[in-house]
């Protein structure tokens, strides 16, 4: 689709994890991006397990499906828009039978007790200790694995901050899920927790293997990458990322 100039991009993240640095005494976080060469509205991204989908919803909101490449089993993560995501299910020949959950928010789980109502096929709902995610069955914390069909392993990060059950999704050892914990040079609210524990969830993810995909759960760079100029004027690499952002 095209893009109104004063849109700003939505970049499902495939981002390649290089660094991190801290922006003054906010803890403001810059990502380290490569710059693709053309922006592309949807990327997907097709491996040797695992095929994920991204699906916006709302107004800047990134659902996901992941499927399992052998059995197209798929998880839908984060399904807001349960129209969306069943379409894309529908044109990538996959069943739902999996919501992966990041954290309670609504315009994250809100979709989790409707998904499931419409899609018999759903039998596994996974959402963070503690965080109450509506119609979770599985409650998962830091270092539980599991699996999306035959072949594709998930293992679980818990990042709480933004909510005090955050978790991110860590697939196949080649992608992170980190609904709003890490955005494209960002980081999410504080809302129940400390700058201590988004420190310790961005260790984390930054510990995975630097060809990691990132895919995060909303589209916030150029927000981002205004403040990050706010931050640091004199910055010329960070103004150079927000020119690439709005572009």
């Amino acid at each position: 689709p095209e893009l109104r100039q004063d849109t700003p991009p939505r970049r499902p993240a495939a981002l390649r994890l290089i660094n991190s640095e801290k922006i003054s005494q906010l803890l403001v976080f810059l990502i380290l991006l490569q710059y693709p060469p053309a922006y592309q509205p949807y990327i997907t991204s097709t491996m040797a397990n695992c095929t994920v989908i991204p699906v916006p919803a709302l107004s800047d909101n990134y659902m996901y499906l992941i499927v399992d490449n052998e059995t197209k089993q798929a998880a839908a993560v984060d399904p807001v828009d349960i129209d969306a995501i069943q379409k894309a299910a529908v044109d990538n020949g996959a069943t739902i039978n999996t919501i992966l959950t990041t954290h309670n928010h609504w315009d994250h789980s809100g979709g989790n007790l409707k998904l499931i109502k419409a899609v018999s096929s759903i039998d596994r709902v996974y959402g963070g200790i503690g965080d109450d995610v509506p119609g979770c069955t599985h409650e998962v914390g830091d270092g539980d694995t599991f699996k999306i069909g035959t072949n594709t392993t998930v293992k679980v990060l818990f990042t709480p901050c933004h909510t005090q059950g955050h978790v991110c999704y860590h697939v196949d050892d080649a992608h992170v899920f980190t609904g709003d914990t890490m955005f494209v040079s960002g980081a999410g609210n504080f809302n129940t927790g400390t700058p201590a524990q988004m420190t310790e969830a961005f260790d984390k993810i930054l510990g995975l293997p630097e060809s990691t995909n990132v895919w995060v759960g909303h589209e916030y760079t150029a927000k981002n990458c205004a403040f990050a100029c706010f931050c640091e004027p004199n910055n010329e690499e960070i103004k150079k990322r927000l020119e690439w952002a709005k572009g």
